[in-house]
């Protein structure tokens, strides 16, 4: 009887290893902690789609494709997407003469070509004072969200840029009471406004004709993109053996073609020191797969961003921030049906919650709000208070937070407890959510999602 007492006490310590292995893995889904769950709730990875200006040669053709994007209007390409995809502008203009292969001013171009063709939509006419005729509408886009990136303050010839150039255009946003916060560097070598460490690149340079960014940062500018591409799907993303050598081979080839010196470690967002001193965040843009289409073409988009990237993105739990141009290679139509058909993809992964879709600077600011977030809990035997304290990071300082600053922030809750979140003394609204593939509870701060114009339409 001993033995056979032995050999069943032996049995259930062997039952009971793997269980206590089970419930350390969380494999009940019960945790009594408070966390922040890394995206929105429901969703599993997150994604932007940057689109630079140039190249969009007719406002009519910019707006058209919002629509599509934007709205769930019925457009030329179908009923409209709804989603939150934002482009981006230019202050200023100026466009290559096709016969003579030299730039001149928009404004000469104009009178040239029939029907002024933009190659990029700014809010002057050329490099003068005066106001394109659809600055109104890119106005409206802008306080909208829609709008949300400077694609460096124009096209320009080597040193043709000036300061005087982002005074005038800094002046204009003051004045309307606009604020961007996305600057994205704009063309080669002939772009001498660009900011970073290339040698050509002298926006941040305080001895030079073209220095800017100590107007250009206090003026609200936080995000810069400086020419990192990627070609890792998904950045802060789960271990990859896949994006690990890719890692690799990017660090490699920057050593051999490029002088900007970008960090491999697949990041989405870093601290990066200016020329002149100051800090910004500067983030990477994904560009394809392996590197085979370095123009990021809007024809080239389905390519870059098929439904296998974007299942990829899924699995790997990652931030991806798309390098495209819409207006790029498009033809007549605007759109190939191989780029409607890659959207509508996203779309529908966006319906499943399993993929946020956001404006560029949305997802930004929603990555490093909840990444520099700082709170603390009050716990009784029945409830917990989730104390939001402060954002705290080198670009911002020490930030009290309102509601555009907490939007979508997600919150892990313990069962079987009352839950309250507190900000400033104030308790905050949240949303309660039903238990996701973890098996934990949350809770969400609302995000809002942007307003389309209601009365800016191209409809057939």
């Amino acid at each position: 009887m001993a033995r056979m007492a032995r050999k069943k006490d032996l049995a259930l310590k062997f039952l009971f290893i793997p269980a206590v292995i089970l419930l350390v893995l969380g494999g009940c889904g019960r945790d009594n902690t408070v966390s922040i769950r890394k995206f929105p709730y429901p969703y599993k990875a997150a994604l932007a789609i940057c689109s630079d200006i140039d190249e969009t040669e007719t406002i009519k053709e910019s707006l058209t494709i919002q629509e599509f994007l934007n709205t769930s209007h019925s457009t030329r390409f179908g009923q409209g997407l709804n989603l939150e995809i934002g482009n981006s502008f230019w202050f200023y203009n100026q466009c290559l003469d096709i016969d003579g292969g030299t730039f001149i001013d928009s404004l000469t171009l104009a009178t040239k070509f029939t029907g002024g063709l933009d190659f990029g939509i700014s809010i002057f006419k050329g490099t003068s004072d005066s106001l394109s005729d659809y600055t109104p509408l890119l106005l409206r886009l802008i306080k909208a969200g829609y709008i949300d990136g400077l694609h460096s303050y124009g096209n320009f010839t080597e040193h043709q840029f000036q300061r005087a150039l982002a005074e005038r255009a800094l002046a204009f946003l003051k004045k309307d009471s606009l604020t961007i916060e996305t600057f994205i560097n704009h063309g080669g070598y002939e772009n001498t406004q660009n900011i970073g460490k290339a040698p050509w690149f002298y926006g941040d340079n305080s001895g030079a004709l073209e220095y800017h960014t100590d107007l250009t940062i206090p003026a609200g500018i936080k995000f810069l993109w400086r020419g990192q591409v990627t070609h890792c799907i998904g950045q802060d993303a789960l271990f990859s053996p896949v994006n690990l050598i890719k890692q690799s081979y990017e660090y490699l080839q920057d050593q051999l073609h490029t002088k900007q010196q970008y960090p491999h470690d697949n990041k989405l967002v870093h601290i990066y020191q200016l020329d002149d001193g100051q800090k910004i965040f500067e983030f990477a843009r994904f560009i394809s797969p392996w590197g085979k289409y370095p123009e990021a073409d809007e024809n080239h988009l389905a390519d870059q961003l098929g439904s296998s990237q974007i299942n990829q993105l899924i699995s790997n739990q990652g931030y991806m921030i798309l390098y495209t141009h819409f207006g790029k290679g498009n033809g007549t139509e605007f759109l190939s049906p191989s780029t409607i058909a890659a959207l509508r993809y996203i779309k529908k992964r966006n319906d499943d919650s399993s993929l946020m879709v956001t404006t560029t600077t949305k997802l930004l600011n929603y990555y490093i709000h909840s990444k520099y977030l700082y709170w603390h809990t009050v716990e009784k035997p029945d409830s917990v208070i989730i104390m939001i304290d402060s954002i705290v990071n080198e670009i911002e300082g020490k930030l009290l937070p309102d509601a555009d600053d907490l939007e979508g922030l997600t919150f892990y809750i313990p069962d079987n407890k009352a839950i309250a979140i507190k900000e400033s003394g104030r308790f905050l609204q949240y949303i309660a959510n039903a238990a996701d593939g973890t098996g934990r509870k949350s809770i969400s701060l609302p995000w809002r999602h942007l307003q389309f114009p209601a009365d800016i339409s191209l409809s057939r």
